[in-house]
């Protein structure tokens, strides 16, 4: 039986990994699941799933993902294997590396682009 008496699981198809807007992480984080960035982060950020750096979120370093969502600031580089979204909240400083980039009306970039191509899975 899971939490509060339910067989669901919480975060099934939600955030594996959060750090909340109190917080501040220094160092390199790895997970194979969706991390959610609202505090602070300095260091190595990397996923095999989505990456989102929340509206209050900090990151100085280096993001890797398969998906990053950008409505904070990153001062560092973004490699996405899919997908990287800046929105229209979201800074970056910093270089691009993604199958498909898209930078949102009003979001604040600095940095080189480069568009690859998406890495399909083996058949």
């Amino acid at each position: 039986m899971g939490l509060f008496g339910t067989d669901k699981n919480i975060v099934e198809g939600g955030i594996d990994t959060f750090l909340g807007e109190q917080t501040k992480f220094k160092g390199e984080l790895d997970s194979t699941g969706p991390i959610s960035v609202n505090g602070e982060f300095e260091g190595k950020l990397n996923s095999s799933g989505k990456i989102i750096v929340g509206q209050n979120g900090r990151v100085t370093g280096e993001v890797r993902g398969r998906e990053v969502v950008v409505a904070g600031k990153v001062d560092g580089n973004i490699t996405a294997g899919e997908i990287l979204e800046i929105a229209k909240t979201g800074k970056v400083y910093g270089d691009l590396t993604g199958g498909k980039i898209v930078i949102e009306e009003g979001a604040v970039y600095r940095g080189k682009v480069a568009v690859s191509e998406s890495e399909q899975p083996a058949v």
